[in-house]
């Protein structure tokens, strides 16, 4: 087996849109810088390349944009080639959300490009290597964010002040974290590593790879700065940082103590871990068409009452202004019903590396889907909630209510 990894810079300039609120953030500081780190497994004529990238989502056309390139330059097919998103919220300007949110497309060619050769490069340099498994469990970091509430409603991260309203959290987290490592020689060339939280530690005006960035640095301190970590974000489409009981989870760079832990877990992992036999090399893809709900008569009249209240008032109500939410799903509702499409096609992919399995999705599961997931494998599952393409949020159905952000049109 040969294996190869590489990682280049994709900081965007200040001023950047930074997606991941509801309004327009523009970039005015670089906390730390974002990259596209990319492995390339080989074995005989087949090769495999992951490539994560510092972002909050990347579209399918910017998938297909990496993999063209790619392919127009080594010898790897499309369906050998996976592309995710970190969700990092300090992010460059990769998606479109709301009135204020949009990507810049002298931006998402550079990041499409700067992942391809990442691929590229990994594919060349790529040395004999063992590869090694290992798995640890981290605690502390990550809490579910969609409650209970005593009076028996339902509601996304409700905070502090209601704390004592919380009757108990709708699930439980996934604390695995999954490590396959790459050894070669007598050092460690990087580990493509696994863990399910969202990365809105900070989401502020900074630009960020989140807790990921400090991963990847306390990494290189232990093990050398051409140690490359490849992170795939798990199901973690109800799991953030932030437990309403803990102050401290809240605190001014969470972030850096974040990714200190998962090192630390990520350390332990590789200490134990258990070099693997199997080198086959396996990818495979598929899509599903799935439905998009419409909102129903009494949603689209509470639409309609939002806009009839604001009356001329309606072009004031800006992201930033007092109830701007209500406005925004009100314009979501009738953007959606709008929307002659009925259904959409959603492509997912696997990739089998010896006895660990990539899943890759584009939407953002809830963690009991991610566990399920795993359930059904034998060996190591790694889950992508962003893998390709951005497709939204996949809440259990006991949490499609009111007052589940997740849920929402």
């Amino acid at each position: 087996m040969k294996c190869g990894f590489y990682e280049l810079d994709i900081t965007p300039p200040l001023g950047s849109i930074i997606p991941g609120d509801f309004a327009a953030r523009y970039a005015n500081e670089i906390l730390d810088p974002l990259y596209v780190r990319a492995v390339v497994l080989r074995n005989g004529d087949i090769s495999l390349a992951v490539v994560s990238i510092d972002a909050c989502g990347i579209t399918a056309d910017i998938t297909e944009m990496i993999r063209q390139r790619v392919c127009s330059k080594i010898p790897m097919q499309p369906e050998q080639v996976m592309a995710i998103a970190t969700h990092a919220h300090g992010g460059g300007p990769t998606l479109n959300w709301g009135e204020e949110v949009v990507r810049e497309e002298s931006y998402i060619r550079l990041l499409a490009d700067k992942a391809a050769d990442a691929i590229i490069t990994a594919y060349e340099s790529a040395k004999e290597t063992e590869l090694l498994t290992g798995k640890e469990a981290l605690h502390g970091v990550s809490f579910i964010r969609v409650y209970r509430m005593k009076d028996g409603s339902l509601k996304t991260s409700p905070g502090a002040a209601n704390a004592d309203k919380i009757d108990q959290p709708t699930a439980t987290i996934d604390p695995e974290v999954l490590v396959l490592a790459a050894r070669q020689g007598d050092s460690y060339a990087g580990a493509i590593v696994n863990f399910a939280n969202h990365p809105a530690t900070v989401a502020t005006r900074q630009i960020t790879g989140d807790y990921i960035s400090a991963l990847s640095a306390k990494l290189k301190q232990i093990y050398g700065p051409q140690f490359v970590t490849v992170f795939i974000n798990g199901a973690c489409g109800n799991i953030n940082h932030i437990n309403p009981y803990d102050p401290l989870t809240r605190v001014l760079r969470r972030e850096r103590t974040v990714g200190s832990r998962l090192a630390e877990k990520v350390a332990s992992a590789i200490e134990k871990a258990v070099p693997m036999k199997d080198g086959t090399l396996r990818s495979q893809c598929g899509s599903i068409w799935v439905k998009f709900r419409k909102p129903t008569q009494e949603q689209l009249l509470d639409a309609k009452r939002v806009f009839a209240d604001l009356g001329d008032g309606l072009i004031d109500s800006t992201p930033g202004t007092p109830d701007y939410i209500t406005t925004f799903f009100a314009l979501q509702a009738f953007l959606i019903q709008a929307d002659k499409r009925t259904q959409r096609q959603i492509d997912l992919q696997v990739f089998r590396i010896g006895t660990c399995y990539i899943f890759g999705t584009p939407c953002q599961l809830f963690v009991q889907f991610g566990k399920r997931m795993k359930a059904a494998c034998e060996g190591l599952c790694f889950v992508s909630a962003f893998a390709n393409d951005y497709c939204g949020y996949v809440p259990t159905p006991d949490c499609m209510k009111p007052g589940v952000y997740e849920a929402r049109l």
